[in-house]
């Protein structure tokens, strides 16, 4: 082989050498969500039914956007005349899980007349760059995140009584740890 086709060849070689480690590392680069890439924004579904002449909450669709992306999330709402309830689909970006990042809480409405508002959560998970639904925080009313305790206390008000719930993160997973129930007037004093 001549001195210059050894050299073109062994240029070429190079070049797609080079073309793929480019092509490699490009693929290594692909865009990984960052919790503070997304932004939110919900749409609440209403629908008439037969035997109500008002409509009624129907779906919730939140949309979870990053840099790249739209995904939604569908919840449940608790089926009342938004024109008369407040709430539906407000979201609230708390540290549900204490580990220091932001997740969601979509209002699912109100209960009865006390409020007793309950939410969908979504915890942000930084490992895998995204948001996993914790379904037993739908069971808790009106959430209180306690931080200091790393609990989260429910409370549902109906007439004179208050039912309550002591909730803990153990190894990921959400926990009802304590629960009872309060007679408001013994609170009050009344």
């Amino acid at each position: 082989m001549k001195p210059k086709s050894a050299f073109l060849s062994l240029m070429a070689f190079a070049v797609v050498a080079l073309c793929s480690a480019q092509c490699v590392s490009a693929k290594k680069k692909q865009y990984v969500p960052e919790r503070g890439d997304y932004t939110f924004r919900t749409e609440l579904v209403t629908k008439m039914t037969e035997d109500i002449d008002d409509p009624q909450a129907a779906d919730i669709i939140t949309y979870v956007t990053n840099k790249q992306t739209t995904d939604t999330l569908h919840s449940e709402p608790i089926p009342l005349n938004p024109n008369e309830w407040s709430g539906f689909g407000e979201i609230h970006e708390d540290d549900i899980n204490f580990d220091g990042f932001p997740d969601l809480q979509i209002c699912l409405g109100p209960f009865n007349y006390a409020g007793n508002f309950t939410y969908d959560a979504y915890i942000w998970d930084n490992e895998a760059h995204k948001f996993v639904n914790v379904p037993e925080f739908s069971e808790i009313f009106d959430p209180e995140l306690r931080e200091a305790d790393r609990q989260i206390v429910g409370s549902f008000r109906l007439d004179n009584t208050i039912d309550w719930q002591v909730w803990e993160w153990r190894d990921g997973k959400l926990v009802k740890v304590k629960e009872g129930s309060d007679d408001i007037r013994d609170i009050t004093g009344e």
